[in-house]
């Protein structure tokens, strides 16, 4: 049997030093005692006097010990700076010291331009052998009462209080900055770097907390890097734009939690202009605001970290839309439905097990699948997305790179990538095929270079008959824009293509439980019992087409 040790036990074993101090005391303590019983008034004292400094002693390193141990929380292991815990601490004190004595406190954000590009071009060791020498380097051009911290990654936050006016801080940036023009001496050679500066002031009547400092901080320091300035000021157009940002986020956080999301499809067309498939799009139904596009809401999200949740929501009602429309146009009929891939999902390991389970709860086959990743996104994380892809493949998905021709990608690192089977090029080709040779030209060389490693190509963004006609005569397969159709809520759709609403085209009731599932899934009511009797195309079809979308041609718009 072991002995559980007890506390006595435990103590010795973490602190033996202790135990001896311990004992020390012990025995001053008990001589004074002795002296005292015999009277030896002198001993007893001198005794005493022993017990008590030892025991002093003893609390002195638990004091000192302890406080080590909170220095460490709050140290930057890589600079030795204040990390992000004791920089909020120090903030919070600096501005309690400074309503005080009515003086100003300054935040600098600083963020270093293009360091990702650095770490991984020249390895992670000389990347951390830059964020010590950029610390050192900040810490030298401002005042030893200021305060440097390492927030996190390449961000880098300076504290400076005492301030008599507020614009001293931008005198104090210009010098952090001109602290950089020199390169900085590397084991891999000298490297020049540049660090986008945003600051806050507490001066600021609407600002008053640590937190409310680093978020306008740090707000300012984007809109540094984006006009190239090297720091900027937060102002109170700022203020709005992200008071603005922090309701949407609010308000997006609550909508997913309340359903106010829906998925719109839009459809993909052969050259025919029959359906080939469907792209699903997220909107917002946000109450008060009506339906909000994609552009007024993703970028909160995609800050906000919600970008995963998001896209699961459109996987699986997309998956589960697909397997109804499925079940009511018959087997013969498949509805091949598209996808958006965001980054979180991309580089999660566990993402292709999600959408094996999304597959099987709706009853989708994998082939009917396509999951569009932006070309950026996919080469961007090439190495933590291989294996993501390839059993994505395995489950028998159709791989697409989206917004084709805007990133930095070529078709022979492309066909690398022997899993992707399908190129989306971007609108902005499209937008002027029938007056620019110029974009004429790249469109056919891409899809000449696509055909030619086997690769099917999708126009994006096709708006006029003209500019299908000259996709056509390129060999674009398939064509997607507002000529064919806009982005349709489900239930639009079925009226434009005819698709059935409400009811089974499949004679085998044996999947009705599953049906009735799928249909409560995507907010339907549950479907009659009875089987759907296919109807003439919508009178907006070719005439000649056979009932079902991928018969039925879509209406083109002048």
């Amino acid at each position: 049997m072991i002995a559980t040790p007890g506390p006595d036990t435990e103590s010795r074993h973490r602190a033996p030093g202790s135990a001896i101090l311990l004992g020390a005391a012990a025995t001053a303590i008990g001589a004074a005692g002795t002296a005292f019983a015999t009277g030896d008034l002198t001993a007893a004292i001198a005794a005493s006097a022993v017990g008590v400094a030892v025991t002093l002693l003893m609390s002195f390193i638990g004091w000192t010990n302890t406080k080590a141990s909170t220095i460490g929380a709050q140290q930057d292991a890589l600079t030795g700076l204040l990390n992000r815990i004791g920089l909020l601490e120090h903030l919070e004190d600096v501005l309690a010291s400074s309503q005080r004595a009515n003086t100003t406190t300054a935040v600098f954000f600083c963020d270093l331009d293009r360091f990702k590009v650095i770490n991984d071009s020249m390895g992670h060791d000389v990347g951390d052998e830059l964020l010590r020498a950029v610390g050192e380097r900040i810490a030298r051009v401002v005042r030893t009462t200021d305060q440097v911290a390492r927030f996190g990654g390449d961000e880098f936050v300076v504290v400076c209080d005492g301030l008599m006016e507020p614009r001293i801080a931008s005198t104090i940036a210009s010098q952090i900055l001109n602290a950089f023009e020199k390169p900085i001496p590397l084991s891999g050679g000298g490297l020049v770097v540049v660090p986008s500066i945003g600051i806050a002031t507490s001066s600021d009547a609407h600002r008053r907390t640590a937190s409310e400092l680093l978020r306008d901080s740090d707000a300012a320091m984007y809109r540094a890097k984006r006009s190239r300035s090297g720091f900027a000021v937060f102002d109170d157009e700022q203020r709005r734009t992200v008071m603005a940002r922090l309701d949407v986020e609010r308000s997006l956080r609550d909508g997913l939690e309340n359903g106010e999301l829906r998925v719109y499809y839009q459809p993909i067309v052969n050259q025919e202009s029959h359906l080939s498939g469907l792209e699903a799009l997220v909107r917002w139904n946000r109450p008060g605001m009506g339906v909000i596009s994609p552009g007024g809401f993703l970028g909160v999200a995609e800050e906000a970290g919600l970008m995963a949740s998001i896209g699961e929501y459109v996987l699986r009602e997309a998956c589960a839309q697909a397997a109804l429309w499925n079940h009511r146009l018959g087997t013969a009929s498949s509805v091949h439905m598209g996808v958006n891939v965001a980054e979180p999902q991309l580089v999660d390991a566990s993402f292709p097990a999600r959408v094996e389970e999304v597959l099987e709860w709706a009853g989708l086959p994998g082939e009917q699948l396509m999951l569009e990743i932006t070309e950026d996104l996919m080469l961007g994380h090439l190495d933590d997305s291989f294996r993501v892809l390839h059993e994505l493949k395995e489950l028998g998905v159709r791989l697409a790179i989206d917004d084709f021709g805007t990133g930095r990608s070529s078709l022979s690192y492309i066909k690398q990538l022997d899993m992707v089977d399908i190129l989306k090029i971007d609108k902005s080709f499209v937008d002027d095929i029938a007056t620019r040779a110029v974009d004429l030209q790249i469109i056919e060389a891409i899809a000449s270079l696509a055909h030619a490693v086997g690769l099917r190509v999708i126009a994006e963004g096709v708006e006029t008959n003209e500019q299908r006609k000259r996709l056509c005569e390129l060999g674009i397969e398939n064509m997607q824009g507002f000529l064919f159709a806009r982005p349709s809520t489900a239930s639009e759709l079925e009226r434009i293509l005819g698709i059935p609403s409400g009811a089974a085209a499949v004679d085998d009731r044996s999947d009705s439980d599953q049906l009735e599932r799928i249909a409560e899934a995507v907010g339907e009511e549950k479907p009659e019992e009875k089987l759907w009797t296919p109807t003439k195309p919508s009178a907006l079809a070719d005439g000649n087409a056979e009932p079902g979308p991928r018969g039925t041609p879509l209406p083109q718009r002048a």
